[in-house]
């Protein structure tokens, strides 16, 4: 005889109420367990809290007394006078009288002051707020004369000590806070403030909430200063100041809020077992319902075998492995459809992308919404527009993190510019086309007031919030707005343009494609004649070369330079100052040769112009130090200062010459052309035509006067020598200067 199968839902039963109830206790179980864990912990974090609380308060109390008095002992003139006892003409009554209203000020301004002295090393004399006074007749001449007798000044607040005005006053309690003065020389005496024992004790009970059952403060020794620590707490906690090297120790009255859910246990028994009895309820309720068509099923599925029985013999071994095996393969058909699905859809958003921004294939408005939709976004326009998001340092940002952690950071930079588009309610599309470059589309069906300035705010929240929240910056390019389709790869070729201008604009910011220029054409002329002045002053060993430099970077910054650009205009600079080098003594030219090939580097592997600024300002400073190294003893330079000093004020004299010079300050005309050749690292005929064109050059650009007059007034007679000189050295004649600086663009 068949044995009786027993139904789904008698197994159900048989299975899920034993658990249900095994549950039920545990649950109950745990729920007591927890109560009795989270009044610990409560009582403890409350402990933790509170002794914090109190030690921080006393520290920022005595910090700002501390503070203020190191202040006022390194620049009150009267504490000083007192204490070197200076005769300013001044009554020392009225010193006194100032000092002591000073300290009752502070007193005042800080109410746990209870008084405040100044001792004077050179008589003994002892200065309070009410009185001066011998410190034979002191009432704190013990701990002072142990101070001035050089006993060790503690650098902090000093334990509980007893004090007194005057030695037949009763004692306070307080503890001392000692500075000798002044600050920076030989000690001439200390201030001493005492803060009162009381107003610590008072701070603090104001600070007591009623759950604390007890709050102690010691000193470094261990002394009592506020308090005592109770018997009966719940749990104690302790904090240590490293500053006052006090103690707080706190504890709190715990377990009520323990006992209140014991006294309501019965309370609780009763309704668990309300649950376990409506839980049984249910389970019957919910299985009858769930169960009656499993049963159904399985009933068909008998019928079927009996027709089937080779076909179906796994229900030899139960109906679970039946079900088990069923469900197993459907399932993983289903996986395998949503897993291939789903990769072929991220792979042909991509590809769509990379065709869009990149003008491979012709997408008209059709394509665009049949793709769109596809991939569920939204397909509406009117204007659109590309931006590049570009991780700075990328180097580091590889060196920094695994490969990991990259595409971690990755996905948190593409969520922060979905999240803050739709806030703007501004559709984009991103994609990483590069490892370190995520490339954005914007678009918007009614954008107000516009895309541009829209897309433009857009990028500068999200660059906001990248450099709030991660460790690394980013520069994002951001090309025109454009209205058809067709138009995008030229808004993703002006963004990857406006990307190149990263090392002049700096990283960390926006770059507009509509924003940027291209300075070094406008103004070459004017960054030459630059980078000439510059090579010149570094070759006399002027320090102007700094302020010049200086002023062709920010030139370059301003102007937006390309990377080239700016490498090609810092190689030129390099150089015209080797070409001025070489005219130099060969020790001059060998320390030269050390820094070139370092110079020729920066500008191989930069990040910024600021970057290169730095790092180029160096080599040429250390540069710089090796020739000052060089040059002549001390007479002979001050020689030839007086001698540039005296062509300087007499440039203008046509009698000026080397001869005049040699007489003017009694040397051999070839001694003093050796010399001035030596000093400057040019002689003496071509120093003087620089400084005459210098100044031409400015007459020239200043002010309308005929080009033969400006000649006389620089020290040439004849406007021919003039013409000559002025064009060996610029390269072209006065007239043509003066109108190629007239064409120059203001500001340029």
């Amino acid at each position: 005889m068949p044995m009786k199968t027993k139904s789904w839902y008698q197994r159900l039963l048989a299975t899920y109420l034993p658990i249900f109830y095994l549950v039920i206790f545990f649950l109950i179980f745990v729920f007591f367990m927890t109560v009795s864990e989270m009044s610990r912990q409560q009582t403890s974090n409350a402990n933790d809290s509170y002794a914090k609380y109190v030690m921080q308060a006393l520290e920022s109390a005595l910090q700002n007394i501390d503070r203020d008095f190191y202040r006022e002992l390194d620049t009150d003139p009267d504490i000083q006078a007192f204490l070197f006892r200076k005769d300013d003409g001044e009554s020392e009554y009225l010193l006194n009288s100032r000092l002591a209203n000073k300290f009752k000020t502070m007193g005042v301004s800080y109410p746990l002051i209870h008084s405040i002295y100044l001792y004077r090393d050179a008589d003994r004399r002892v200065l309070t707020s009410n009185a001066i006074m011998s410190s034979d007749s002191f009432g704190d001449r013990e701990f002072a004369e142990e101070l001035a007798g050089g006993g060790e000044v503690p650098y902090t607040w000093t334990g509980v000590r007893d004090y007194r005005l005057f030695s037949f006053d009763p004692t306070t309690s307080v503890v001392s806070l000692v500075r000798k003065v002044p600050l920076q020389y030989e000690s001439r005496g200390f201030l001493v403030i005492n803060v009162s024992v009381s107003g610590i004790r008072a701070m603090v009970d104001e600070m007591a909430t009623q759950n604390v059952g007890s709050t102690a403060v010691y000193d470094a020794s261990g002394r009592v200063i506020v308090g005592s620590v109770s018997d009966n707490l719940q749990g104690m906690s302790l904090v240590k100041s490293s500053y006052m090297m006090w103690e707080v120790r706190t504890g709190l009255i715990g377990g009520s809020a323990y006992r209140v859910i014991l006294n309501f246990f019965y309370g609780w028994i009763a309704l668990g077992f309300s649950a376990i009895l409506l839980g049984t309820a249910l389970i019957v309720f919910v299985t009858r319902r769930y169960t009656s068509p499993l049963d159904a099923i399985v009933q068909r599925i008998k019928s079927y075998s009996k027709s089937r029985s080779k076909e179906l013999a796994v229900m030899a071994g139960g109906q679970l492995q039946f079900f088990e095996t069923a469900f197993d393969h459907l399932l993983e058909i289903a996986n395998l459809y949503t897993d291939v699905h789903h990769e072929n859809l991220v792979y042909r958003r991509k590809t769509f992308f990379i065709e869009l921004v990149g003008g491979e294939r012709r997408i008209d408005a059709s394509v665009w919404e049949e793709e769109t939709g596809r991939f569920g976004m939204t397909s509406g326009f009117r204007e659109l527009a590309i931006g590049i998001l570009d991780i700075d340092k990328y180097p580091g940002f590889c060196g920094a993190y695994s490969y990991q952690d990259q595409n971690l950071i990755r996905f948190v930079i593409s969520s922060v510019v979905k999240e803050t588009a739709a806030e703007m309610r501004i559709a984009v599309w991103s994609e990483w086309l590069e490892n370190e470059r995520l490339t954005v589309l914007f678009y918007a069906e009614e954008p107000e007031p516009g895309l541009r300035s829209e897309v433009a705010v857009l990028c500068d929240r999200i660059r906001i919030w990248i450099q709030d929240h991660l460790e690394y910056t980013v520069t994002i390019g951001i090309g025109s707005v454009v209205e058809k389709l067709e138009d995008v790869p030229r808004s993703f070729d002006e963004a990857e343009e406006a990307l190149t201008y990263k090392s002049s604009a700096g990283m960390n910011r926006i770059i507009a494609y509509s924003d940027t220029e291209r300075g070094f054409q406008l103004d070459s002329f004017v960054y030459l004649q630059l980078i000439r002045s510059i090579a010149e002053s570094f070759k006399l060993r002027d320090s102007d070369w700094k302020i010049k430099f200086a002023e062709l970077v920010d030139h370059m910054r301003s102007r937006l330079f390309l990377r080239q650009d700016m490498v090609n205009l810092l190689q030129y600079m390099i150089f015209h100052i080797s070409k001025e080098v070489w005219d130099l003594p060969a020790p001059y030219k060998e320390a030269w040769d050390r820094v070139t090939p370092e110079l020729s580097g920066v500008l191989l592997d930069f990040d910024t112009l600021e970057d290169a600024r730095e790092r180029l300002e160096a080599l040429l400073d250390e540069a710089a130090a090796w020739f000052e190294q060089l040059r002549p003893g001390k007479q002979n330079q001050e020689l030839i200062r007086n001698v540039k000093a005296y062509i300087e004020a007499h440039y203008h004299s046509p009698d000026l010459s080397l001869g005049l010079l040699s007489s003017e300050y009694g040397i051999h005309q070839s001694n003093l052309s050796r010399l001035f050749k030596e000093e400057i690292g040019e002689n003496f005929v071509d120093y003087l035509a620089r400084i005459r064109i210098l100044r031409a050059k400015e007459l020239l650009q200043t002010t309308k006067d005929p080009i033969q007059d400006i000649a006389g007034r620089v020290g040439y007679l004849h406007y021919f020598s003039f013409n000559r000189v002025f064009k060996k050295i610029m390269g072209l004649t006065p007239g043509e200067y003066r109108r190629s600086t007239a064409s120059e663009p203001e500001g340029g």
